[in-house]
């Protein structure tokens, strides 16, 4: 059975949020069911966070864990314009808007893709950032 951690950091109880539709969906579990990796993510000069897979479990903690599979950092405006549509991961990548340690681990990067985008799609059907910042 897949399941996600309650949080008590803000975007802990963001990803709780946004992963929680998709606990029912068989597609979703399979992705995560046997999936043990713990993915940090930085928005620079903001906030750092961990997201830990295991075995069907998804947690989210404050900060970076010292050991980890892979990091994305990034900028706010970045990772908005990523879940708004305004530009994709490959593209921001390419333009250097998002930075990504430990690249090797490519089948965790394209993973953690498919797990993430779709989820962050759907949250952000409604623009949450309109007039206020600029992504791109």
């Amino acid at each position: 059975m897949v399941s996600i951690n309650e949080s008590d950091h803000v975007f802990g109880m963001a990803i709780v949020k946004i992963f929680t539709p998709f606990l029912e969906e068989e597609k979703f579990q399979k992705k995560i069911e046997k999936w043990n990796k713990i993915i940090v993510v930085e928005l620079k000069n903001i906030y750092t966070f961990s997201l830990i897979f295991d075995n069907g479990v998804i947690s989210c903690e404050y900060g970076e864990r010292e050991k980890y599979n892979l990091k994305l950092i990034t900028s706010f405006e970045a990772f908005v314009g990523i879940a708004e549509g305004y530009t994709g991961l490959i593209p921001a990548f390419l333009r250097g808007k998002i930075k990504v340690k430990k690249i090797y681990n490519i089948l965790t990067v394209l993973k953690f893709i498919t797990i993430l985008l779709p989820a962050l799609k759907s949250a952000t059907a409604e623009p949450i950032a309109e007039g206020y910042i600029k992504v791109f």
